[in-house]
């Protein structure tokens, strides 16, 4: 999906509107549409934690969402709904006053000049409706005072469309904004969830399609984008029922050393739970590994001259194995001596399509030269291993401050598809594109999960998608696997999140 600013917006709003849609069906679109999301947070909660709905309302169309909201979450959910009102209802205009005028009365409007703590119960969800995407600039009273009170509530927070507080455009916040759980983008996703101080404030992405006419979309020129689950379902179409091993993708994962011997299993654990047909994880032939038992994975151990490392002469029985693989994932649990050279230079040299981790990275940045980019290979650096991939492409870290510029500037330098994990993970490819995604969460901030990642988007290579493609598709996944954990943001394990994998693409498509 199309990354907006939110004069983009504003404009794909009003044409709509001119096209016969109106204000009022966009409004009650997304007002709806939010509150599905609202109740999909408020059900993985604890029952204390969501007890009532506290709605707080601006004086314009965000204002009016959450008036939308708050009349929805009183028809569906059994709980008391209450709105705090920065304004009376007569000072309302247009359908934000429609809205409000349509609540019904069991539902308290109450305006407020300042909140107070005692205002918030302990059993509140906290829904933000106060500025949306018309704020910039400088927060004037009552608003700066209220997401003072809200932050301080350390209640469940979800914001419409933005947090109040944060710049649409530039995702600069202003002296205060509200940091939210979760933030639920209306129409397109805007700018500013992941410029700047945006990834800080939003907490988890969702987004609510209100229908802006395709046509309208396809006219904005092509910048970031931002995938949500439906540009997820291309992907994840239906398997043709005639399939077997041999057509749904043959993954050789290739690592582990004496000292790490978990990684590579993670990786391959991961693609075979991601639905790739045929997994083969290459070892060491002097690995120990019957502490991680997997009968059906294919487990193919290349002579090392008991060193426990791959060494030059592992290369030759290597080489039948890529010869039979559609893609392959390099680099976990590898080690960084400066022996492995050899094998490193062997595998560059190849062309199927392959996945960069972890130690081949780092192997890559000590000797950039072995490294033969295409535009089929992919590599998974985390902020250190991107700084040194940088130092050793000759790329002055100073000079690209962000890290769309830093990942777009490896993307070119290397000819591969780049992908800088964190938060709010950065996918570009040499010919240009680029994409922010949407999905995970602090879940995902334990070794290990890496791993994981390379053997999901390992899979979708071995499938035949474009490497982008299978790099934007595999973060997305990723990273909603970690938001099902019912472990919550704390002690999720990497086994923990491979079980996940297949929930994540069944919550995606119904064809997963």
């Amino acid at each position: 999906m199309k990354t907006v600013s939110a004069a983009e917006m504003r404009e794909l709003d009003s044409r709509t509107i001119q096209s016969g849609i109106s204000g009022e069906i966009l409004m009650e679109r997304a007002g709806t549409g939010a509150v599905e999301h609202i109740l999909e947070f408020a059900a993985r909660l604890d029952a204390r934690h969501r007890k009532r709905f506290v709605l707080l309302a601006g004086k314009g169309n965000n204002g009016g969402d959450a008036y939308v909201c708050a009349r929805h979450l009183a028809e569906k959910h059994a709980c008391e709904v209450i709105v705090y009102s920065v304004c009376n209802c007569e000072d309302l205009r247009g359908d934000a006053l429609l809205n409000a005028r349509r609540i019904p009365s069991d539902i308290k409007i109450i305006h407020k000049e300042q909140l107070e703590d005692k205002d918030f119960l302990s059993g509140d969800i906290i829904i933000d409706g106060l500025l949306g995407t018309g704020f910039s600039g400088t927060l004037r009273a009552p608003y700066n005072q209220w997401i003072e009170c809200v932050n301080r509530s350390r209640r469940p927070v979800v914001a419409l469309d933005i947090p109040s507080g944060l710049d649409g455009t530039t995702g600069l916040a202003a002296s205060l904004a509200i940091k939210a759980d979760m933030t639920v983008s209306i129409g397109l996703p805007k700018h500013g969830l992941y410029m700047k101080d945006g990834s800080e404030y939003c907490g988890l992405l969702r987004l609510v399609d209100i229908g802006i006419p395709r046509e309208y979309i396809n006219e904005i020129p092509e910048g970031i984008i931002m995938p949500f689950a439906d540009d997820m379902l291309e992907v994840l179409d239906r398997i043709p029922p005639f399939s077997h091993k041999n057509t749904r993708g043959r993954l050789a994962v290739i690592g582990g050393s004496n000292r790490y011997t978990g990684a590579p299993m993670l990786a391959a654990k991961a693609a075979m739970r991601s639905g790739a047909g045929y997994v083969k994880l290459v070892l060491p032939r002097s690995i120990a590994i019957d502490q991680h038992p997997l009968p059906s994975l294919v487990r193919v151990h290349l002579p090392d001259g008991d060193s426990g490392s791959f060494t030059q002469e592992s290369i030759t029985a290597l080489k039948s194995i890529i010869t039979s693989n559609d893609a392959l994932v390099i680099g976990p649990g590898l080690g960084n001596d400066r022996s492995l050279v050899p094998f490193m230079e062997y595998i560059c040299s190849q062309s199927l399509p392959m996945v960069f981790d972890a130690d081949a990275l780092n192997l890559i940045a000590q000797i950039p030269d072995v490294y033969k980019g295409n535009d089929s290979n992919i590599l998974t650096p985390h902020p250190g291993e991107m700084k040194r991939l940088l130092e050793g492409f000759d790329l002055d870290h100073q000079l690209y401050p962000s890290r769309i510029d830093q990942a777009r500037a490896l993307a070119e330098a290397s000819d591969s598809t780049i992908v800088l994990k964190g938060h709010r993970t950065v996918i570009c490819s040499p010919d240009g594109r680029c994409a922010v995604n949407s999905t995970g969460c602090a879940a995902l901030a334990i070794a290990g999960t890496g791993d994981c990642l390379s053997g999901i988007i390992g899979t979708l290579a071995a499938q035949g998608f474009d490497a982008f493609d299978a790099a934007v598709a595999g973060v997305y996944i990723h990273g909603l696997a970690s938001e099902l954990s019912h472990c919550g943001m704390r002690g999720m394990i990497p086994e923990d999140l491979i079980e996940l994998i297949p929930m994540a693409m069944r919550k995606i498509s119904p064809f997963a």
